[in-house]
Parts: C-alpha cells; sequence; structure tokens
C-alpha cells in the first residue's frame, strides 16, 4: 500500500528486462504508480514495498537472497526473544508468564514460515526466469515479444509488457489490472459482428471436456500427473502434455520440481529427483493410449 503522504512516480513503460519481467510475475513493480523512493536497509528494500519498486535495485537473485537473509536474521531474533521469555516465565512473579510464553511461540512460528515462504519463491522466480528464456528462444514462434529497439542498445534483452501479461496468464498471472468499469468482452469477433448482423452463429461448447479413464496396474508420482492431464486432453502431443506438467511447478504439492533443458524435472516418492524428456514423454502417452479403458 502507498500512503497518501509518500512521494510517487509514474511508470509507463512498455518493455522490461527479463529479472523485471520475473519480478512482475511475482507481484512486485506492479501498476503504474510507483515510490519514488523505498525504504532500505542491509538487506534491501523490505517486502512490504517490493510491489511499489520503480526497478529492480540488484539483480534478481541478489534481491532473492537478501529477502532470504532476512526472514533468517528475524527467526534468528525471535528464537533469542523466545529464549528471554522462558526466563521471564520462570519467574515466580510473572502474572501473565503464559500469555508471554503463547506470544513468543508464535513469532517463532510466523518467522519459520516466513523462511520456507521466500524458499519458495525464490524456487518460483527461478524457474519462471527459465522459462521465459526458454520461450525467448522459440525466435519467431515465440509468444513473448522483444523491444527490439531498447534490447538493441544495452544489448539486455527487453520483453514487451503485453506479450508479458498474455504470456503468464498460463500460470494464473495477471500482470496488468483492468481499468475500473471496462468489461472485457467473451465474446469471439465474429460471434460479435454476427450478432451485430442478426446471424445465427454457432458458440463453441463451454462444457467440461470428456473425461477418459484407464486402467494403471501401478502408478507413481509422475503417472498421476501425466495421467490426470492425459484423461481430459484430446489428441495429446507431447509437446501439449509436456506445457500443462509445467504449469504444475508451481504448486509445492506436485512431484514437478522444475524446468529442464529439453522438459521438466520431478521428485519421486523417496526425494530422488529424475528428468523427464520430451522423448519420454512422447513413450509415456503412448504406452496410456494403449492401457485398457476403465
Amino acid at each position: 500500500m502507498i500512503y497518501h503522504d509518500e512521494v510517487t512516480k509514474i511508470d509507463l513503460r512498455e518493455s522490461y528486462s527479463i529479472d523485471e519481467s520475473v519480478a512482475k510475475m511475482l507481484g512486485w513493480m506492479h501498476g503504474p504508480i510507483c515510490l519514488q523512493a523505498v525504504t532500505q536497509d542491509q538487506y534491501g528494500p523490505i517486502p512490504e514495498h517490493l510491489p511499489h519498486l520503480y526497478s529492480l535495485l540488484h539483480s534478481l537473485e541478489t534481491h532473492l537472497q537478501l529477502l532470504l537473509d532476512r526472514a533468517k536474521h528475524e527467526y534468528n531474533e525471535a528464537l533469542n526473544e523466545n529464549v528471554i521469555a522462558k526466563l521471564y516465565a520462570e519467574d515466580e512473579s510473572a502474572i501473565d508468564a503464559a500469555s508471554v510464553l503463547i506470544a513468543a511461540d508464535a513469532i517463532v512460528n510466523e518467522k519459520y514460515d516466513q523462511i520456507s515462504h521466500w524458499n519458495k519463491l525464490t524456487e518460483k522466480a527461478l524457474n519462471y526466469k527459465f522459462m521465459i528464456k526458454e520461450e525467448l528462444d522459440k525466435n519467431d514462434s515465440s509468444e513473448l515479444e522483444k523491444d527490439q529497439s531498447i534490447t538493441d542498445e544495452p544489448g539486455l534483452v527487453h520483453i514487451k509488457l503485453n506479450s508479458l501479461n498474455d504470456w503468464a496468464k498460463q500460470f494464473g498471472v495477471d500482470i496488468i489490472d483492468l481499468p475500473e468499469g471496462l468489461v472485457v468482452s467473451s465474446q469471439k469477433p465474429q460471434e460479435q459482428i454476427a450478432q451485430a448482423a442478426n446471424i445465427e452463429v454457432k458458440i463453441e461448447s463451454t462444457e467440461a471436456p470428456v473425461r477418459v479413464h484407464r486402467i494403471r496396474q501401478r502408478h507413481t508420482e509422475l503417472s498421476s500427473a501425466i495421467d490426470s492431464i492425459l484423461e481430459i486432453m484430446p489428441n495429446p502431443t507431447p509437446g501439449k502434455v509436456m506445457a500443462e506438467l509445467r504449469k504444475l511447478i508451481i504448486n509445492p504439492d506436485s512431484c514437478i520440481t522444475c524446468s529442464a533443458e529439453d522438459g521438466v524435472q520431478w521428485e519421486n516418492g523417496k526425494g530422488i529427483t529424475k528428468t523427464l524428456t520430451h522423448k519420454a514423454l512422447a513413450g509415456r502417452i503412448k504406452e496410456w493410449q494403449k492401457l485398457p479403458l476403465a
């Protein structure tokens, strides 16, 4: 939140560097109104100011490391405070000893959860960065559009905000907020034209996809993830299924942990990390299609 007495600046840039693009996907540097100056300490800007940054003050990796360092520092402070609280509670004259201990324990748990939060956010950020670079490597077929006029000058790739916003939607991320009062029609252009001309058009079905159940004798963490996709995907291809698997990276309950050079990495029930390539996935799809229907 930006308070009325804080000095702000307007950000109307149309493109951002890769690090800044990832920051926007994380919810940082959000919106056109930014703080002109942010509060900093030895760990950089305070977390509350991250959504209001005009630009990153360090590399993305440095920002993430500083945030994790801050969380660990605050956790250690909470542990020290907890020791003091226990010493206070041992004093027979301490009337509110129970409430002091409960409060101290709650703070320790909260700070511990913050470390977990920044660890998960770091993994998510680095996965986003890897996938952005992978998408840009598609060149002319990439959904991300380079701002060539800016990219050529400093030698750093800049991505147009509109294309980043559209591409990020596959991860459930909205970067550009719609202005209040603006309603986006769910109709396709041809439907709008036909409606205006009083022509009857065939509307695509919005019914849920037909689920195809197949019988598998033994399930693994990976086969369960793949089957759940294949059961509702018509005409599956390795590319389409791999794209859906990569969307699971940001889900902490998924076995898919991160992107790999030619696929994804996943973790089995024993905590062993393995790689699933497009070629191996093609084989798994064929294997699934041969399974008997339930």
